[in-house]
């Protein structure tokens, strides 16, 4: 009873100091919002590469894509909150933009105060550039915090990018991307591609690399390849790698992955060397019947080695070990399974 009646006598008191925390604390004090919107133009006569430089206090959103005009225009939104309308404002006038020319290049540069008030801070501000420019550009870009979406059709593009996502198609030549903590969306893509990221996926679609080759690195992330023509190399850990419609040429590819599986449905090879290295998953390939190449399948104690629908004459085989002929040798397909795990060859 006694406790009771202290707890009745202490609880008005205890709900009165959490209702004035709740009402005097910046975490939940009424915020106040405020747009601005601007735009700017330049003439890309002379030009043939477009950059982008945004700085690290500032995130938001990236719509690039082609139109018909010879100008580089950019349409550019920024949103920011505070406890004041007056502050709000302040915030987004502190953020700068510039759209300039350096000899063949037009740049587009957004600059923001070091440190600026609303870091580290429950306030908070974002930008959103919608920006078009001629066909067949060269794109460079180096932001943080910022998601692009960039559409071609464009030359070349390399992308440096932190903590944002990022979706690419229509490139015609090369396509480089460096990413940190970002997902990456790639389409539609001819000649050389460079992607790397960490603790997120990527996403290939529709690539031809002609001489060039592909190369996917990710940690922790996903890769999916679909409808790839060329030469491929992808790495993960941890995460599997699915890729299907693929048409290996020429020179070397290889697929890597640890505690996780590897799905690959192979189109074709002509004249290519495939290595897939597994540490405790399991690989599963489908292949033309008709394929001609070497085979070589190694597996730990424990595994096993599966075939069906394909003829394969044996050179070596025993529990951990499969080497053979398909056809006329004209590739060379090697699995490896360091642990336990399956390996999996059908005929298609």
């Amino acid at each position: 009873m006694r406790n009771q009646h202290i707890a009745s006598y202490f609880l008005p008191t205890l709900l009165i100091i959490l209702m004035g925390i709740l009402i005097f604390s910046p975490a939940v004090l009424c915020s106040e919002e405020y747009t601005q919107n601007s735009q700017a133009q330049i003439s890309a006569k002379g030009a043939n590469e477009f950059r982008l430089i945004t700085p690290a206090n500032l995130g938001g959103q990236v719509y690039l894509e082609v139109w018909d005009e010879d100008d580089c225009m950019v349409k550019f939104k920024i949103w920011a909150r505070a406890n004041t309308p007056e502050k709000a404002k302040k915030f987004a006038d502190m953020v700068a933009l510039d759209l300039d020319r350096e000899e063949e290049v037009d740049d587009l540069n957004l600059t923001t105060p070091h440190p600026a008030p609303w870091e580290g801070s429950n306030f908070g501000i974002n930008a959103i550039l919608y920006i078009f420019i001629p066909h067949n550009f060269t794109i460079e870009t180096k932001t943080q915090a910022f998601d692009l979406d960039i559409t071609g059709p464009i030359q070349k593009i390399d992308i440096q990018s932190q903590y944002g996502n990022i979706q690419v198609s229509d490139i015609a030549e090369e396509t480089r991307i460096t990413a940190t903590y970002g997902q990456v969306d790639v389409e539609n893509v001819r000649g050389g591609l460079n992607v790397e990221t960490s603790y997120n996926s990527i996403s290939v679609r529709n690539v031809e690399t002609k001489d060039e080759k592909a190369l996917l690195k990710t940690s922790y992330g996903k890769i999916d390849v679909e409808r790839f023509e060329g030469q491929l190399e992808a790495s993960t850990v941890y995460s599997p790698i699915d890729a299907s419609d693929i048409t290996l040429i020429d020179g070397t590819n290889m697929f890597k992955t640890v505690y996780s599986k590897i799905d690959l449905d192979i189109a074709d090879m002509k004249d290519a060397q495939l290595y897939v290295q597994n540490t405790y998953g399991n690989v599963n390939l489908v292949v033309p019947e008709d394929l001609s190449t070497r085979l070589k399948f190694t597996v730990g104690r424990g595994s096993k080695i599966t075939t069906r629908g394909i003829i394969i004459r044996p050179t070596v085989l025993n529990q951990t070990t499969l080497e053979g002929i398909c056809g006329e040798e004209e590739s060379e397909i090697e699995i490896d399974i360091n642990g336990i795990g399956q390996i999996l060859l059908e005929g298609r």
